[in-house]
């Protein structure tokens, strides 16, 4: 994808408050829902992480799912992605959405 490409796909977004920074900073995961798009949010190695919020697998949260270095793991059935890919790693046909993120605040912003 081009620049111009990317600029002009980012430029289309719209941002949703999703929740807040202090509570990814203590460890609480954001499962929320903006329209019919479910969303799962973490705190990664200091990076907020949006992807789709049900596991493509079998329809599992994934807000309640374990996530161990960048990995998350699906907590119905165990299945794992890589959560800067998006790839899962069982089965790397599937693959978790990701959504662009902004923090205005302490407001979690995700775009789509």
């Amino acid at each position: 994808m081009s620049t111009a490409d990317a600029e002009l796909i980012a430029s289309s977004l719209v941002f949703h408050k999703v929740g807040s920074a202090e509570a990814l900073r203590n460890g609480e995961p954001i499962g929320a829902k903006v329209g019919d798009q479910a969303v799962a949010v973490f705190l990664v190695d200091d990076d907020i992480i949006a992807t789709e919020g049900i596991c493509p697998h079998a329809t599992g949260p994934l807000h309640e799912g374990e996530v161990e270095g960048r990995v998350l793991t699906c907590p119905w059935h165990g299945w794992s992605f890589d959560l800067d890919s998006g790839v899962c790693v069982d089965d790397p046909c599937l693959h978790l959405k990701r959504f662009p993120v902004q923090v205005k605040g302490d407001d979690i912003l995700v775009g789509l």
